[in-house]
């Protein structure tokens, strides 16, 4: 640019501009503008004020500079080269012919070398100095006349980088950076990007921002696609992310984008090109190893290589329809044109591959054809040869194989011959069949032969079924022929009919024509009788061969693309891809599962991203889908409200759960809790369901939970990744809300609009939350949230405290969130873009942004091993994550420790995650009193975690064999005394045998505890006499018997859902082991028989979403054991210090259970879930202070807790021997009150 400056110049034909940004217009002038000048002064200063086009809008008041950047080249100085580059200060109108002496913040006068030549000297010094304006001219006396600064008598031999630059590094292979350290007063505002290929060197004058260097190349070295050149503010401070770049695009499922050019085959027939929405897509028909071609902003609607397939060309539709020519060995783009105004639809090489032809729409609305000359393609130039418009329809075309200066092109009624001639396009109309136009014509082909003068034939097909033979030279019709099927190649039942042709083809030898009834045929070349036909279910847009002829290519409405072999008679599907915008995805272990606006729910291979499954409903969009961990089930909800469970293996719905009355707008199951699924609509209901046996039952619904807005879809549930929690945007949108996934419980809820500015000052706009997930690593458990603000808030998920904040994240809005598996990245979508931030959000880690998604990214997935990313959106991209080495798996076993809360620090009603949060060990006393303190609704509750596994991981032998006297309370269950025995001699009758049967039993056994099960709003009634359970109907007095046990029932426990009841019995006798029970209570059969306790049972209880079972013995084995009720095997058991009289989980809180016992003594509970591994769960205890008052009678004797009873979320109440009750707040495990309710012993409290 500095060379050509120097000359005078009336019109400005092509400028190429190496930036990011908007141009309203490019003007040329001869005289010196300047922001500063004023009007009536130029004659005095030299320096003309802007004229009307560069006047830019300004505040009333507003300096120029305040909110402009003015840059001018070339440079001022007549010492210095012309290419060396200067910051100076804004000259004032009254000041522009003053002397530079007279202005010591730039730099020393010099005001004899105004006049001096280039070569006279040169100022290897560059100066800090006031102002933002640029100048890079050179300096002479008159500013008036730019032309007496360029009137040079000598060039120079070759551009010279001075010494005053700052020196370029190589930051890669292709590209070099400036970096020039900041305060030093060299280049603070600019930052230059040198490209040594092509010897550019590129300057950034606004700092702060992003250069996106796209490169496509099919070396591994040279495919660096989307990296990244960051331009931060201040370079001492900023940093780019690491590694750079961190993800890399390996795959896309997707195919199509506008028109019939859709798929083109290389010269050597091994590959495919194909688009994929803005993206261009070259697959080894082999190997399947995909290449991509980036930089079109619209849906490419046409591709084409030319005959040596060094060339690809590719255009787009919309507003701009830019044809780009790539390249297609090295991947790289060499020109980019706009001719058509917009509705470009074709693309063609011509044969001898020096031109290329076009056809689109002009501002009209005409079609327009146009034929571009590529012999300055390598230097980026494509010149117009001919052009022509056109009223009549074109819906194909094809160029003469012979001839490259001829084209045919046919509309629906019409067929044109077109020839290139002293620089213009010339046609001439066919006359069909005698000047009867023929309606209905689908597409044109040539084929070479010898029978006309031309040595070509066209060839054009219709819909009727009748194939047009047309002679170019004589511009007439030679024979018109009607294809029929051949009933020999299909089914006996179809009679022979006509073919509506849509699309046709022609090798050396063959023949191909495709169908409105889904077949793809092959003829002989006088189209006497059919070789191949090929069958579809749907709809063929397209069919293309090989240069060969051997093999052709067939694409198909329903986004698939199949390969025929002519030769061999094979069949194989290339790929096949959703033919509208992937609505949600899900992925497990090995699969990949997306749901469509086209109405198809499909299962993929994530190793192949081959289809393997396809399921769809009549009448039904699939809108959200998410996988079962064990991946044989899926669950997807519909715009509906319906929600239904498919089986992968079976591939077929297992069953329909309550369908909802709106759009299903998040729909998710709980990791780690096999068989819980929880979904919601858009009018804000979440309904929560479990698995019982094969079917799933309703644990609870919520309505109004969710924020009502089809805006929060797919995404409006996301679960933590050890599926304990569940957030939300809701109930409002200024809120997001955590819960559990045992009861839906809540356990957190941040507004997020009292989140302030980093200063501390209120955000000027009342802020909303779109987006919510959560970030879990080793050493931390959070949430994040994006705004409508564009901003990213990290919370603690364990006090709610803000962490870190980050704006602007996106300019729209942000569509998904998503944490990397590690932790230790977050990514964001929106604007069509990826980006991937630095966990921390620290401001100075400059993050990296990939494109490629025309449309909204509707969902962002991590596989399990955290190795590869899936986007979802317009097509499905499969990215590569590149991990640190330093990076670490997320280990459940790592320790966790909370972070130190101090009394006032809680400013948010909090519920710390019990689930989520891991317990470490503390101290191995079971006494110790507290170690920390954990937040929980603005209070302060003391807890001294205790690694139960490690805590009596030494004592536990000594307690299993500690002998404890018999209790003197009565709570306690005491075995009655036998008076009779089993028979030695047994004999069981078989089914419908049997002599006698049980019709009614008179009885209740008083000896047993909690033997009396009542739930009012089913009516069903249980109650034990000696060792049979008896249903009781309260209406008419029938009853149904539980018989299995041997022994006396001690105790029984039935789920919260009236699914299942539990009875336990002692051992003696017949049975060497205490027996528990499993009851279905729908068909009355005993499902499974539980042995673990060697005494009785004293106590049996069901957490509060049935998950989990508590089970106590009798004082002479207080064992305590944890069932899981999914598979009913062991979880977690342990040995109580005390016999226990009793022991209930927290009905408020899950995993949380007390027991209470002898000497005054009680503990609380806490069971930690490990996910991955249920053997390795973990008990934690505290066992809190007992006041004096209430642990000593009158007479000075140690009393007995005998009963519990939770009676809200914070408090308990408990009953003593004495007669007394005491109130605790389970907040603080601290007793609040206690007062003489009795004269005796308290047995039940509720």
């Amino acid at each position: 640019m500095a060379v050509y400056m120097r000359r005078s110049f009336s019109h400005v034909k092509c400028i190429r501009l190496c930036a990011c940004l908007k141009v309203k217009n490019i003007l040329t002038s001869d005289m010196y503008f300047s922001p500063d000048a004023t009007v009536g002064r130029e004659s005095e200063s030299g320096v003309h004020p802007f004229p009307r086009q560069l006047k830019f809008p300004l505040r009333p008041g507003e300096p120029w500079h305040d909110r402009y950047s003015f840059v001018m080249f070339p440079q001022s100085s007549s010492k210095t080269p012309y290419d060396t580059i200067r910051q100076i200060t804004p000259r004032p109108t009254s000041s522009m012919t003053q002397k530079p002496a007279q202005k010591p913040a730039m730099r020393p006068a010099r005001q004899a070398a105004d006049h001096e030549d280039f070569g006279s000297g040169m100022d290897n010094t560059l100066q800090r100095v006031a102002g933002r304006n640029v100048d890079v001219s050179r300096a002479t006396a008159s500013m008036a006349d730019i032309s007496a600064l360029t009137n040079i008598q000598k060039m120079p031999s070759k551009i010279r980088i001075t010494a005053d630059l700052p020196e370029i590094n190589y930051a890669d292979d292709d590209f070099q950076t400036a970096e020039a350290p900041y305060g030093t007063g060299q280049f603070d505002h600019y930052s230059i990007v040198a490209d040594k290929n092509k010897k550019d060197v590129h300057i950034f004058a606004q700092p702060g921002e992003e250069v996106i260097v796209h490169r496509n190349s099919t070396s591994e070295a040279k495919m660096k696609a989307n990296k990244s050149v960051t331009l931060p503010a201040k370079r001492s401070t900023s940093k780019t992310l690491q590694p750079d770049p961190i993800m890399k695009l390996q795959r896309v499922i997707g195919f199509g984008g506008v028109g019939k050019g859709q798929a083109c085959w290389t010269t050597d027939g091994k590959s495919v090109v194909y688009p994929s929405h803005t993206l261009i897509v070259s697959i080894n028909v082999d190997t399947k190893r995909q290449r991509f071609f980036a930089g079109h902003t619209e849906k490419v609607s046409a591709v084409c290589l030319n005959a040596s397939s060094s060339l690809l060309a590719s255009g787009q539709t919309g507003a701009q329809s830019l044809v780009r020519v790539w390249g297609y060995k090295e991947g790289n783009c060499l020109a980019i044109v706009k001719t058509h105004d917009h509705g470009l639809c074709m693309l063609e090489f011509s044969v001898c591959g020096r031109s290329l032809c076009g056809i689109g729409k002009d501002a009209k609305g005409q079609n327009m054809i146009v034929m571009w000359n590529l012999a300055e393609v390598e230097r980026g130039m494509l010149t117009v040869t001919a052009k022509a418009h056109t009223d009549v329809d074109v819906i194909a075309a094809a160029l003469d194989p012979v001839d490259s200066a001829r084209l045919v092109t046919c509309g629906h009624d019409n067929v044109q011959l077109w020839r290139v001639r002293d620089g213009s396009l010339r046609c001439c109309s066919v006359s069909l069949r005698g000047g009867q136009k023929r309606a209905g014509i689908s597409d044109v082909c040539y084929k070479t032969t010898k029978e006309t003068a031309a040595g070509v034939t066209i060839y054009v097909s219709c819909l009727s079924g009748e194939v047009v033979r047309i002679d170019p030279d004589l511009a007439a019709v030679t024979s018109v022929q009607s294809l029929r099927s051949d009933p020999s190649l299909v089914e006996s039942r179809r009679p022979s009919s006509c073919i509506s042709i849509t699309a046709m083809a022609a090798s050396a030898s063959l023949f191909a024509t495709t169908s409105t009834d889904g077949f793809l045929r092959f003829w002989m070349p006088d189209f006497s009788r059919v070789l191949i036909e090929v069958e579809h279910e749907e709809p063929l847009l397209q069919v293309v061969f090989t240069q060969d002829g051997h093999r052709a290519l067939v694409s198909t409405a329903v986004g698939s693309l199949a390969i025929v072999d002519v030769a061999t008679d094979s069949y194989r599907t290339l790929l096949r891809a959703h033919t509208d915008e992937v609505l949600d995805m899900a992925v497990s272990e090995d699969l990949l599962g997306t749901v469509s606006a086209d109405g198809t729910i499909r299962i993929w291979s994530l190793e192949t991203s081959q289809q393997l499954y396809d399921f769809s409903i009549s009448g039904e969009v699939p809108c959200n889908i998410s996988f079962r961990s064990s991946s044989s089930e899926f669950a997807c909800g519909f715009l509906s409200g319906r929600v239904t469970v498919f089986s992968v293996p079976q591939a077929k719905a297992l069953t329909e759960l309550k369908q909802l009355r709106g759009q299903i707008t998040g729909l998710a199951y709980c990791a780690g809790h096999e068989g819980t699924l929880c979904y919601c609509d858009q009018f804000g209901t979440i309904t929560l369901y479990r698995t019982s046996g094969t079917g799933y039952r309703l644990i609870r619904g919520l309505p109004n939970a969710v924020y009502r807005h089809l805006e929060l879809a797919p995404n409006a549930l996301v679960v933590s990744r050890n599926g304990s929690h569940i957030a939300c945007v809701g109930p409002s949108e200024y809120v997001v809300t955590v819960m559990d996934t045992a009861a839906l419980n809540e356990v957190l809820r941040i507004d997020v609009s009292s989140v302030k500015l980093p200063s501390g000052a209120p955000y000027p706009a009342l802020d909303t939350a779109q987006q919510v997930a959560f970030l879990t690593s080793a050493a931390s458990h959070e949430l994040l949230v994006a705004t409508s603000g564009s901003r990213l808030l990290r919370f603690d998920a364990w006090s709610g405290k803000l962490l870190a904040q980050l704006q602007p994240v996106h300019t729209g809005a942000c569509t998904a969130v998503i944490a990397s598996v590690d932790g230790r990245y977050v990514l964001t979508a929106g604007d069509n873009c990826i980006k991937v931030w630095d966990s921390s959000l620290r401001t100075n880690v400059i993050p990296q942004m990939f494109i490629g998604h025309s449309s909204r990214i509707n969902s962002l997935c991590f596989t399990a091993d955290g190795a590869s990313l899936v986007s979802a959106g317009d097509s499905v991209f499969y990215w590569s994550f590149v991990r640190s080495r330093e990076q670490k798996s997320l280990d459940s076993n790592d320790v966790y420790r909370k972070p130190e809360l101090q009394s006032n620090a809680a400013s948010l009603s909090v519920h710390h995650l019990i689930d989520d949060i891991p317990c470490r060990d503390i101290s191995t006393s079971l006494n110790t009193r507290t170690a920390e303190l954990i937040t929980r609704q603005g209070n302060q509750r003391p807890v001294t975690p205790q690694n139960f596994r490690q805590a009596f991981e030494q004592k536990e032998e000594k307690e299993e064999g500690k002998q404890f006297s018999v209790p003197k309370a009565k709570k306690h269950f005491k075995k009655a005394m036998k008076q009779s025995s089993l028979a030695q001699r047994r004999y069981t009758a078989l089914a419908g045998q049997a002599g006698l049967k049980l019709n009614s039993v008179i009885g209740f056994n008083g000896n047993s505890r909690n033997n009396v099960v009542w739930h009012p709003e089913t009516g069903l009634f249980i109650y034990t006499s000696g060792c049979v359970a008896i249903v009781e109907d309260l209406k008419d007095g029938t009853q149904r018997h539980l018989m299995g046990h041997v022994e006396e029932i001690s105790t029984l426990a039935l789920q919260h859902d009236c699914q299942v009841l539990v009875s336990a019995s002692g051992s003696s006798g017949a049975a060497a082991c205490s027996q528990m029970c499993v009851w279905d209570m729908q068909s009355l059969a005993c499902r499974t028989v539980l042995s673990q306790h060697r005494t009785d049972v004293q106590s049996l209880d069901f957490c509060l979403d049935d998950r989990f079972l508590l089970s106590v013995g009798n004082y002479q084995d207080p064992k305590i054991i944890i069932w899981s009720t999914y598979d009913w095997t062991v979880t977690m058991t342990t040995h109580a210090s005390y016999p226990v009289h009793t022991a209930l989980w927290n009905p408020f809180r899950s995993c949380e259970f007390m027991t209470v016992g002898e000497q005054g003594r009680m503990t609380f509970w806490l069971l930690e879930e490990n996910h991955s591994n249920r053997t390795l769960a973990q008990l934690s205890m505290h066992e809190p202070d007992v006041p004096d008052e209430l642990l000593y009678n009158k007479l000075g004797n140690v009393v007995h807790f005998t009963s519990a009873c939770y009676i809200s979320d914070k408090h308990l109440c408990l009953g003593t021997s004495s007669g007394r009750l005491a109130l605790w707040d389970t907040t603080t495990n601290i007793c609040i009150m206690h007062w003489i309710a009795d004269e005796s012993e308290i047995g039940n409290s509720e």
